[in-house]
């Protein structure tokens, strides 16, 4: 006897009602992709002179499909989940049928409302949807009446499209399934789509999922959000909201009064110090030496090249060439990491910027635009400021915080590959950035600009790759910590002995330091080696010393 999902025909039958069961997903997708290209296309055309260069609507575009298929994939997952592993029972009954039809509509009504809404948030606050879009339901109430008197239009506009998506969408979706086909036919056929839907909710089939550092071309705030939609971004800011309300329940609380004394006091500074009450730590510094112009400013930012690797500092004799700028430079002895994280040396180096139990602040929603980092400050006097990273920059949301926290460009490895010698894992060798760093320095003297740029490294870190025959080997085999450490060592050292014989080494100060140690290791509870790091500044108006 033949079963019956051997037969061809029944076969047919059953490949036909799994195909009439997907079209509600068939709808979703085509409706909401065509909701946020149509709501995108209106915003890149609304806000088309501030795009420029590689903000271009072609950018744009190819950049936000990719987040809308976050969007939709990450809904159709769920779903499908649901109708994969369900029995064929449940799938012929009329409750799932209304179910799978209300999760979509739900949905797609969401994303329009969140679209329709966008135009004018824009308008008042320069950017999609984000925190504010969530933080403002506190107080319904007033918000309403808000956007009662101010976005009426808007409201009821925004207030018929949903109806309006929603009814189409309800007469698109209904679908009549005479039978569901059985299990294992369902496994063969929909497994393939759940890959499919799980890498298109990632975003990447890499190593790492897609984040919203993705979206980030331009200094522009706005610019930097057209590529995203509004249903991600607002998703974005809650999850970000969820992160920092959960670890700050684990603080203590101050009066504010006595939290500013506190602080003031640890600054060593007069009361009369602090002038302004609305900015109660904005206080002026009066340097100590005569006024030397506008010196440029360039942090070599090294990856987990720790003190366990210089002998001076009671580690391994790796660091050669840090070791002989010990007597040529403002040497630092006891110098400590803020974390074993790179974000958390981003972080201090970039705004000065203390660990906290919640995300670093490159990575908060908060701190994207408008906070406090040394290229601000720099830029305010007529520098150029930049950032150069060997690796990608949307890793730890470096490039959006950047770019909106006072950075005129962002280099990465997309820009230093065309003419890079080796290439890892994580991006360009560091030979290959301090030859573009070199290059950018000699551009921005050239110009007579002061110029502030912030390099970060990558050869020292896994899988520890690095070009041959540029180092003796500290130990076997070649791709080692170690080595990868010297060779970082060595690129480093090589860079400096290049700009100390540049036209733009005598008015430069140049700080090298690692972001922090390689790992973290020992009895104790908090194993202070393990924050151990080597930094030094160096530079034509610099007189070594060791402090």
């Amino acid at each position: 006897m033949v079963s019956g999902i051997s037969r061809p025909g029944v076969m047919v039958g059953h490949f036909k009602a799994l195909l009439a069961s997907l079209w509600p997903y068939f709808c979703f997708l085509l409706l909401a992709l065509a909701v946020m290209t149509a709501s995108r296309l209106f915003l890149v055309s609304s806000h088309s002179g501030q795009m420029t260069g590689v903000s271009s609507m072609v950018g744009v575009m190819e950049r936000g499909w990719h987040f809308d298929m976050v969007v939709i994939c990450g809904v159709l997952l769920m779903a499908m989940l649901v109708q994969w592993l369900a029995p064929g029972g449940f799938l012929l009954g009329k409750f799932w049928r209304r179910a799978l039809v209300a999760w979509l509509v739900t949905w797609l009504m969401l994303i329009v409302w969140n679209e329709a809404a966008t135009p004018d948030f824009i308008a008042e606050f320069g950017v999609r949807p984000n925190r504010l879009f969530v933080e403002y339901l506190d107080t319904p109430t007033e918000i309403f009446l808000t956007i009662w008197a101010a976005h009426r239009s808007a409201l009821l506009i925004g207030i018929a499209l949903v109806a309006i998506s929603g009814f189409l969408a309800v007469r698109l979706m209904r679908t009549t399934v005479s039978h569901a086909p059985p299990w294992p036919l369902r496994l063969v056929i929909l497994a393939p789509l759940l890959v499919v839907l799980f890498y298109g909710m990632r975003g990447s089939t890499g190593h790492r999922p897609l984040g919203i550092s993705y979206a980030a071309t331009s200094t522009d705030p706005l610019v930097n959000d057209l590529p995203l939609n509004s249903t991600y971004s607002v998703l974005h800011a809650v999850v970000q909201m969820a992160r920092e309300t959960d670890e700050i329940q684990a603080y203590s609380h101050l009066p504010d009064d006595e939290v500013l004394r506190r602080v003031r006091a640890g600054m060593q500074l007069p009361a009369v110090a602090f002038k302004d009450p609305l900015r109660p730590m904005t206080h002026a510094l009066v340097p100590t030496g005569p006024a030397g112009g506008k010196p440029n400013l360039v942090i070599l930012l090294q990856e987990s090249l720790g003190a366990r690797y210089v002998a001076s500092l009671g580690g391994l004799p790796v660091a050669r060439k840090l070791e002989t700028w010990r007597s040529r430079s403002l040497w630092f002895d006891q110098l400590y990491a803020t974390g074993t994280r790179s974000a958390r040396g981003i972080e201090a180096v970039s705004a000065g910027f203390l660990p906290t139990r919640t995300s670093s602040v490159i990575k908060l929603e908060g701190a994207q635009h408008d906070f406090f980092t040394l290229a601000r400050t720099l830029k305010a006097q007529g520098y150029r400021t930049g950032f150069i990273y060997g690796g990608d920059s949307s890793f730890d949301n470096m490039r959006r915080f950047f770019l909106g926290n006072g950075f005129d460009e962002v280099l990465d490895w997309s820009d230093l590959a065309p003419k890079a010698q080796f290439m890892t894992t994580w991006g360009v060798s560091d030979e290959d950035l301090y030859r573009r760093v070199d290059e950018e320095a000699s551009r921005h003297a050239r110009d007579g600009q002061p110029f502030f740029l912030l390099v970060f490294s990558t050869s020292n870190h896994p899988p520890h790759d690095f070009p041959d025959g540029r180092i003796d080997l500290y130990e076997e085999p070649k791709m080692m910590p170690n080595n990868a450490a010297r060779y970082a060592d060595f690129a480093v050292g090589s860079y400096l002995e290049t700009a100390a014989q540049s036209d733009y080494w005598a008015n430069s100060l140049f700080m090298v330091v690692a972001d922090h140690e390689s790992r973290v290791s020992g009895d104790g509870i908090v194993p202070v080696f393990s924050f151990h790091i080597p930094a030094f500044i160096a530079g034509g108006p610099v007189q070594p010393q060791i402090v």
